[in-house]
């Protein structure tokens, strides 16, 4: 697809690397997207990438993603490792969690991903579950992994952009030039619904290429999203691959001296 073609897309003209200039985004302001259409168009993180992200509605914490890759007997194997933590110190070890992916391509902040099998490491226990390949059991919570772990920001529903501005974040220190994009939804909330409206603040910088977040939510507190630190060097912390995993744990669970 030609430049020229990309940028005839709502959700592409939008996220485009650069600001749009004053005519575009005046264009642009009042069209009718989805959140998922404006997500995917932008760059894709990479195996190897890393963020910390502060975030939470109401009680903020701190979660750490990195993005990894191992080889399996069908190719690459993708896999989400996640620890959390509170803001401004360090994540706790013994909340590191691995995700394998049913996945090629690594996706957005707000991609739901099928899952393939969950380990997870507390001090010297390891625990699998969910490995249906292996013949364990899944669950419906279990299939699925969303890094943004509130399920009512996943909304599939029409909405419309209403601003599209040149903006200044500051992720450890260092300013980033930026596009926010200011978003609604049309009319009242359909049955379950909660999210009313949405900003973000892209960048090319970083991986994910969003350095904030913000959700209104119906009868919660506003979701808020910021990135403070990144990279693209990844050391996983648990130095097993999924094989090995499944070897230690013929029960689901095992005690590494």
């Amino acid at each position: 697809m030609v430049r020229r073609d990309f940028l005839q897309t709502t959700a592409a003209a939008l996220v485009a690397a650069s600001l749009p200039a004053g005519a575009l985004a005046d264009a642009l302001a009042g069209s009718r997207t989805t959140q998922d259409e404006l997500f995917a168009a932008l760059p894709a993180p990479r195996a190897g990438d890393w963020v910390r992200l502060v975030l939470g509605s109401g009680t903020p914490y701190q979660k750490q993603i990195g993005l990894g890759v191992e080889p399996g007997p069908d190719g690459d194997r993708l896999f989400v490792e996640t620890q959390i933590g509170l803001p401004g110190g360090e994540c706790n070890p013994n909340t590191l969690r691995r995700t394998y992916l049913r996945a090629r391509h690594f996706g957005s902040l707000l991609t739901t991903y099928a899952v393939l099998a969950n380990v997870s490491r507390s001090g010297n226990t390891l625990t699998r579950w969910g490995d249906v390949d292996a013949g364990q059991p899944q669950n419906a919570h279990d299939a699925r992994l969303r890094l943004l772990d509130v399920n009512d920001l996943y909304d599939p529903r029409p909405c419309i952009v209403r601003r599209i501005a040149p903006a200044t974040v500051r992720i450890g220190g260092k300013a980033h030039a930026s596009t926010h994009v200011a978003v609604e939804f049309d009319g009242a909330p359909s049955a379950g619904a909660r999210l009313e409206r949405f900003d973000f603040w892209h960048t090319s910088a970083v991986p994910f290429a969003v350095a904030r977040y913000r959700a209104t939510l119906l009868e919660l507190d506003p979701f808020e999203l910021t990135m403070v630190s990144y990279g693209a060097r990844f050391k996983p912390e648990l130095n097993l691959s999924l094989e090995t995993v499944r070897s230690m744990t013929p029960q689901g669970m095992s005690l590494q001296s």
